[in-house]
């Protein structure tokens, strides 16, 4: 028993771990029915967190052992995954899920992708997906496989995915370094970016430096490398799950090849990546070459990175080792091991380069953004910045501090290296807690009498609490007056049913792309520009819109909307605003136009929408 035991590793301890607590926070908070938007309910991973604090502070303090690192880091990725149920507890969204085009978006391509098991875009037939399409995909596959709606599993998907992000974190850092350093990134990696509903932005962030350390600097098995086979499935699954951080680390990546190149032994480097390569390739082929293949074949229109994002010009240069935080000061610690160990450490030149690589893709954007109005997404480069920069930050305290205790002949107290790991997971827990919980200030509705809600600004968390569900009804613990507008997708259903039949799977338009997320109709126009497919060519649709606008005849109108030049729309959901119905910013249409024999018209229905359907 004790020979068995003595084989389990830190990483297998850290799953074991991870599973464990994963279950027992759902069991408690689904039996506790835990209220997040109270006071006492908001606190309560806190009070969790603080138990199992000194419990785990006690243990390894008493036995430091690799395996108390591994326990340590699937507990922590455990209570991550607490925080995230509780504060989705009683709603069945995820953060954010339809309070902006992206949320929708990726809600309505998962609500597609029931469809099929290939790549699809979520508005449009005979399209592939231009977004990646792993994690809705997975959602779909959840959804078929539980018998329950998309939109109800992007919240637990949410919950798994940035849970499971400090847990990888750890074990492949554990390849490549001891295992209380691995803690240390285990800790940080959810927290330097924190958007919930960009949860699997979250995951990627925390795979890509390790996995590309491992793939590319030419690290033996024994050093920690990667086998081309893992690497190369790795690297498929980041293509199909969330290629914006591949694309701004190319360079980077390019640079630290070239530089391997330049060692002896490049043969078998060379055929590792070419394994790498292809296995990527052959995992992410179901997404990556219908896509390429539409490309070359369909014309297209890229509009998605023409977005003005204001954080370009509040804070135009990446420089997140200026800020006056705990990221902060690791990423500063980083920037400054990275040259100072670039000749002395394995890990510096490929982190440097890499990172230098990232600086490299934002200028040619930022030249790119001036001269075309296209940034190439530049807007998210600090995220991976800061991610290259605060692992290395962790590497070179590690590192500098293994020095001086030789330089000085120090052997300091066992529970020196327990404290400070201490400190960075609590500091990290609280980040985490403090911005995924719902509710600004926490527990606003046990004092709303004294809080206005006008001061009530809803997070990402909140908005999830706020959304009713496409019969109208709230989530469980939101007070009615704060409840968003509701999208009443089951009426409108129902009406469009009884004129079209069951089974029908009609062209619409609808100015509340909500209603994509719980009907799988097709969309002759999105609204949201920047999260446009490419292929959809949004601009000259919307041109197309703008004319039909322009007739007033019903029977002129009843003809042109049957037969436009991108096809027929059979279905209108509109918005009255004054005397037009409003589809858009740039497009508005006059009621007289749907009243012709050719539509019935439901204008009863909440939130001022108007639904017209084609009879004829």
């Amino acid at each position: 028993m004790r020979r068995a035991l003595r084989r389990i590793g830190p990483s297998t301890t850290a799953v074991a771990c991870y599973l464990v607590a994963m279950t027992v926070s759902w069991l408690v908070i689904d039996a506790a029915d835990v209220d997040p938007l109270s006071l006492r309910g908001s606190v309560a991973p806190i009070a969790a967190g603080a138990v199992g604090a000194v419990v785990a502070i006690a243990l390894a303090a008493r036995f430091v052992s690799d395996r108390v690192a591994g326990a340590v880091a699937g507990l922590y990725s455990g209570w991550i995954g607490m925080i995230l149920m509780t504060a989705l507890n009683g709603t069945s969204f995820g953060h954010n899920e339809l309070h902006d085009w992206d949320t929708i978006r990726m809600s309505a391509l998962a609500n597609r992708l029931t469809t099929t098991w290939g790549s699809t875009d979520a508005f449009l037939p005979d399209l592939p997906s231009e977004y990646p399409v792993l994690y809705p995909w997975l959602v779909a596959r959840a959804s078929e496989l539980l018998d329950r709606p998309t939109w109800t599993l992007v919240g637990h998907m949410e919950v798994l995915f940035i849970s499971a992000s400090a847990l990888v974190a750890f074990l492949l850092w554990r390849r490549l370094t001891t295992a209380p350093v691995a803690l240390a990134m285990a800790a940080v990696a959810p927290i330097v970016f924190t958007h919930g509903h960009k949860s699997y932005e979250i995951l990627t962030l925390a795979v890509l430096v390790p996995w590309a350390l491992a793939t590319f600097a030419g690290l033996s098995r024994r050093e920690g490398g990667l086998h081309w086979l893992p690497a190369g499935i790795i690297g498929g699954l980041f293509a199909c799950t969330y290629t914006g951080y591949l694309m701004f680390g190319a360079i980077g990546g390019l640079a630290i090849i070239a530089a391997r190149m330049l060692r002896p032994n490049r043969g078998p480097y060379l055929l590792h990546l070419l394994g790498v390569l292809v296995t990527s390739v052959v995992v992410s082929s179901w997404y990556v070459l219908p896509l390429l293949w539409a490309w070359l074949t369909k014309p297209r229109e890229v509009v998605a990175d023409t977005y003005p994002n204001i954080a370009i010009s509040d804070d135009p240069v990446p420089l997140p080792f200026l800020e006056a935080t705990p990221i902060g000061a690791l990423a500063l610690a980083g920037l400054i091991g990275l040259f100072w160990y670039r000749r002395r450490q394995w890990w510096a030149q490929p982190m440097l380069l890499l990172v230098g690589g990232i600086y490299l893709y934002w200028a040619i954007h930022m030249l790119s953004l001036t001269g075309s109005g296209h940034s190439g997404f530049l807007v998210k480069t600090p995220r991976i910045i800061t991610m290259v920069l605060v692992t290395a930050g962790i590497l070179a305290v590690a590192r500098a501090g293994r020095s001086l205790l030789r330089r000085f002949e120090l052997t300091p107290p066992r529970g020196v290296g327990v404290a400070a790991l201490a400190v960075l997971l609590v500091s990290s827990g609280l980040v985490a807690w403090n911005t995924w919980m719902p509710g600004e200030p926490k527990g606003f509705t046990d004092a709303l009498p004294e809080v206005p809600e006008a001061a009530v600004e809803p997070n990402p968390a909140l908005r999830a609490h706020m959304e009713p569900g496409p019969d109208g009804e709230p989530s469980e613990f939101i007070p009615p007056e704060m409840a968003a507008p509701e999208m009443p997708a089951n009426r409108i259903a129902a009406e469009v049913e009884r004129r079209l039949g069951p089974d029908a799977m009609p062209m619409s338009l609808s100015t509340d792309m909500r209603l994509y997320v719980y009907e799988r109709w097709w969309a002759y126009l999105q609204r949201g520009h920047y999260s446009a497919n490419s292929l959809m060519r949004y601009d000259e649709r919307s041109d197309e819109l703008a004319r039909l606008a322009e007739i007033d005849d019903p029977e002129r109108f009843a003809q042109a909307s049957a037969n436009t030049r991108f096809g027929g729309i059979d279905v209108f959901v509109l918005r009255r605003t004054g005397a037009t119905w409003y589809f858009d910013d740039r497009v508005e249409f006059n009621p007289d136009s749907f009243r012709g024999p050719a539509f019935d018209v439901v204008d009863d229905l909440p939130s001022g929408l108007v639904l017209a359907v084609r009879t004829s």
